[in-house]
């Protein structure tokens, strides 16, 4: 049987012998496939010479198969016949198909499952894979294809256009310092502003880009906190402020189901914005989640 080796590095020439060996015309084949007879020609040659093999006699009318000639077009033939063309509607019905969805672990709670909640009522037969990393991780998941999608805080200096990637702002969260109602009796009347926090014990999350955005905010008003603790998740922290007297930094949205207590201050705390980060090369399952989740954001926001 004749092997067809090399076929990844090969298969243009292949394929172009498989249409040219159907017709035995340059011309005719090129013609119902829209490339040009010459262009066949010379790929004809090319496997000839890759495989030391002579494929084909021309004459008057185009050309005649070789032997071997004939035996490399009845193996392609199989090959090609076995691979079926579907629509994109048959693709999904017979496919595993799986949206790779990246974020923190705070967005995840607060950010995400409305998201997949409504996207798999419209499309049950998906598959989903979360992977909850940290921001950095998430970045080279992202820039090197393993994920599909990046759900994080944003602006995001990551990524830019070099990196062929689209930036679409879908929600936002308001942000605040809290701690536990007990502790609340006792500091609410010493409290009014970000200086005074200077004289209490904090904990914030560590790396995040929570944090950045906090760090900038304070250096805006020139406000230096040093937290006792650094967190990698608003959950460990809630449990920690909760047994001690802390102060934390938190999403407002977090607050009721951790039972913590907000701290007015005088200065407007910041908005976290939230984006999808995606390359713009993505398949239409995944662009339609990524429409799906902008078009519920105008909702929310």
């Amino acid at each position: 049987m004749f092997n067809l080796y090399d076929l990844r590095n090969n298969f243009t020439y292949y394929y172009d012998f498989y249409i040219s060996a159907k017709e035995k015309n340059y011309a005719e084949a090129g013609r119902k496939n829209n490339v040009s007879g010459s262009s066949l020609t010379r790929s004809v040659k090319e496997l000839e010479s890759i495989l030391n093999l002579s494929l084909v006699n021309t004459n008057n009318k185009g050309f005649e198969l070789t032997l071997d000639g004939e035996r490399l077009f009845k193996n392609l033939e199989k090959f090609f016949d076995s691979i079926n063309v579907f629509t994109s509607e048959e693709l999904l019905s017979n496919l595993d198909v799986v949206v790779t969805i990246g974020t923190t672990r705070n967005i995840a709670d607060y950010g995400l499952s409305k998201f997949l909640t409504k996207f798999i009522k419209l499309h049950p037969d998906i598959k989903y894979k979360v992977f909850i990393d940290s921001a950095s991780n998430l970045n080279d998941y992202l820039l090197n294809r393993k994920i599909d999608v990046l759900v994080d805080y944003v602006p995001n200096n990551n990524y830019s256009e070099k990196f062929d990637m689209e930036i679409k702002s879908i929600t936002q969260f308001k942000t605040c310092f809290a701690c536990s109602k007990p502790y609340y009796e006792k500091i609410k009347n010493d409290i009014h502003s970000l200086k005074d926090l200077s004289n209490y014990k904090l904990v914030v999350s560590g790396s995040s880009r929570r944090r950045q955005i906090l760090d900038d905010f304070l250096q805006v008003y020139k406000i230096k906190l040093t937290p006792q603790h650094l967190m990698p998740d608003s959950k460990l922290m809630a449990d920690f402020i909760k047994e001690n007297d802390y102060i934390g930094y938190f999403m407002e949205d977090e607050l009721d189901e951790y039972n913590l207590v907000k701290i007015d201050l005088k200065e407007q705390m910041p908005i976290n914005p939230i984006g999808i980060i995606y390359p713009k090369n993505v398949n239409r399952v995944v662009l339609d989640f990524v429409n799906m989740v902008i078009s519920e954001s105008d909702n929310i926001n």
